[in-house]
């Protein structure tokens, strides 16, 4: 018996529902691999916040790295390893994370989000190890950067994620192993001042880390290193530790906002820290900040940069 080949009109038919088929899958598959990235980058934050939580229970007071507590100031004149006063002016995030790679809690690949999309964030590929040397008041690499709202060529941003502030009493009170399920740590970095509206908010690169790109979302570390992942800046269980109530419950607390936007959240005890001439810094609250701080700190303020706009 003669066998019988494919018509041109069937084999069109057949290619036909393939391409239909193929259409079909494809926004699966992306779905797919966009949710495989944000499990990766929730992965990427926990190791690195364990990792640090590791090397404060190794340390007196349950510290977590702090880069003015590894590079003190000079001590009777003399730049000694593990003495002398902190210096608040390199709590910087570059310092930070230098430091920990310096001390070999983690490579720096591990910094740089599964998730990235802005170009100014690149993988630091020549950690210059030999840096680190004590006994030359060296402790870590100076070449890292931080530089997250640089320009594209002229700046890199070594990191893609934000961390707790460290200054003031959200500094001296939280950055610590004291395993707070409440207390962010670390996270996906945020938008500017943590505002939901206008260009800030809708022209923010942070928005296309994760989700439908035209809201937030991202992986937030915790004190005790469980990861969640949230859709708001104001997730459940993060509450204003002072100011006024609201219909009997706490405030819920912005990720990435001072409370210095908010002075409601500075009306309390304990909720404005003060400098040598006892004067009031708003910045310095226990608030949760959460950011990339490329500039100079001080020991009441921190101020962090952020993702240039998508249209700049």
């Amino acid at each position: 018996m003669k066998k019988r080949a494919f018509t041109l009109v069937e084999l069109l038919v057949v290619v036909a529902i393939i391409a239909l088929l193929v259409g079909l899958l494809l926004p699966a598959l992306a779905k797919a691999q966009q949710t495989a990235k944000t499990v990766k980058d929730s992965n990427q934050i926990k190791q690195v916040h364990t990792a640090m939580v590791g090397r404060a229970n190794e340390t007196k007071g349950g510290k977590m790295p702090t880069p003015g507590l590894i590079n003190r100031l000079a001590y009777g004149g003399q730049q000694l390893p593990g003495e002398g006063e902190e210096d608040f002016a390199q709590n910087r995030t570059q310092n930070l994370f230098s430091a920990c790679v310096a001390q070999q809690l983690f490579n720096t690949d591990i910094l740089y989000g599964a998730t990235e999309i802005n170009p100014i964030v690149k993988a630091y590929t020549n950690y210059n190890y030999a840096a680190y040397r004590p006994a030359a008041d060296s402790y870590w690499d100076p070449n890292m950067q931080a530089k997250i709202d640089g320009a594209v060529g002229t700046n890199e941003c070594h990191t893609s994620f934000a961390h707790l502030l460290l200054c003031g009493l959200r500094k001296s009170q939280h950055w610590r192993n004291n395993l707070d399920s409440a207390r962010p740590h670390m996270s996906t970095r945020g938008c500017k001042n943590g505002v939901v509206t206008g260009d800030e908010y809708e022209q923010s690169p942070t928005l296309r880390l994760h989700g439908p790109q035209k809201s937030w979302e991202g992986n937030v570390c915790f004190g005790d290193t469980h990861m969640e992942f949230v859709e708001t800046f104001r997730p459940d269980g993060v509450f204003y530790e002072c100011g006024t109530y609201n219909g009997g419950n706490l405030t819920k607390d912005n990720l990435f906002a001072c409370g210095g936007t908010a002075p409601a959240e500075f009306t309390g005890n304990g909720c404005v820290d003060v400098n040598a001439s006892n004067a009031p810094q708003p910045w310095a609250g226990g608030d949760t900040m959460l950011g990339i701080h490329p500039n100079a700190s001080t020991k009441w303020i921190a101020i962090p940069a952020w993702d240039r706009l998508d249209n700049q």
